[in-house]
């Protein structure tokens, strides 16, 4: 773990989380390295979340909550900087919490707002970093722990770290590949923020945002390239509010696809018409592409989807 300087010469923090991750995953990270340096997590914020993306994610956080920890449930950020002046925070803590803060909570706490972000900062900023690191066919990505600033995850970067992706890995795996690396990399930040450091400000030529799925990205056209139709099921990626799957005719019937595997079909196109099923066992479909066939490996009818 990293070096996190002589804890007693520090004063202790009073340490706010906001987050709607399930588990209470960003809790529990910030407690075990906060708690041994003798700061303490006084509250954790969670919240439905606006209307257009409401997400129950919020009960798994109250459930996994320690009771020292007062817990608040919230959908009006107007109201969290009279809490949190109550609680005389000196640190908040994010990780994807779905609201804009106002600037005043922003400005509140003496040591600052910090955030953690699943991307490669200044690349990929936004709600929908991880759905547009697939679409983007990425070859790495990673976790940025960054100050917040007015604008979304435009502040200095704290600490960083990247990770490989691998043409079978989905949301889930990459999220188990960031698990190991998160204690060291928030031990990193916090050392920072004891020594009163900044941090690096983001390269502005380097931002890309991640806006929304277009409606139509979520139906499979069998005429484009097997890759892209591979990386287009894998950005619906079924974390928080993003749905789980995209939707494609295959024999007639229209399929969730929730996984595919490239490069492993036993056969290699030979004027297959794309769309049309080129082997189809109990646990697989090979479907002929634009350029190749894919092997769907997971899928549910849509018919059956509740």
């Amino acid at each position: 773990m990293s070096d996190l300087g002589d804890s007693s010469a520090n004063d202790r923090w009073r340490v706010v989380v906001l987050s709607n991750i399930q588990g209470g995953v960003v809790y529990h990270l910030a407690a075990s390295v906060l708690q041994p340096l003798g700061h303490r997590i006084v509250g954790v914020v969670t919240t439905p979340g606006p209307k257009r993306i409401y997400d129950p994610a919020y009960l798994d956080v109250v459930a996994n909550t320690p009771p020292e920890a007062e817990v608040l449930v919230t959908s009006r950020p107007s109201k969290l900087a009279s809490i949190l002046r109550e609680w005389d925070v000196d640190l908040i803590i994010v990780g994807g919490f779905p609201w804009r803060l106002p600037p005043e909570v922003l400005e509140l706490p003496r040591l600052g707002v910090i955030n953690l972000h699943p991307a490669l900062l200044p690349r990929l900023r936004g709600r929908y970093a991880l759905e547009w690191t697939f679409r983007n066919d990425e070859s790495e990505t990673g976790i940025t722990i960054h100050r917040m600033a007015p604008e979304f995850d435009t502040g200095a970067i704290l600490a960083q770290v990247a990770v490989p992706i691998e043409d079978d890995d989905d949301a889930d795996s990459l999220i188990r590949k960031f698990g190991p690396l998160l204690p060291d990399l928030f031990a990193t930040a916090v050392a920072r923020i004891a020594r009163g450091e900044t941090g690096e400000p983001q390269d502005e030529s380097l931002a890309t945002d991640t806006p929304a799925f277009e409606p139509e990205w979520r139906f499979i056209d069998w005429t484009r390239p097997a890759r892209t139709i591979h990386n287009q099921v894998r950005s619906w990626t079924g974390q928080r509010t993003t749905p789980r799957g995209a939707f494609g005719d295959v024999d007639g019937e229209q399929l969730v696809v929730l996984r595919t595997r490239l490069g492993d079909a036993e056969a290699a196109g030979g004027g297959n018409t794309p769309g049309s099923v080129i082997a189809r066992g109990s646990g697989s479909i090979v479907v002929q592409c634009g350029d190749s066939p894919l092997r769907i490996v997971e899928w549910e009818l849509a018919s059956e989807r509740s």
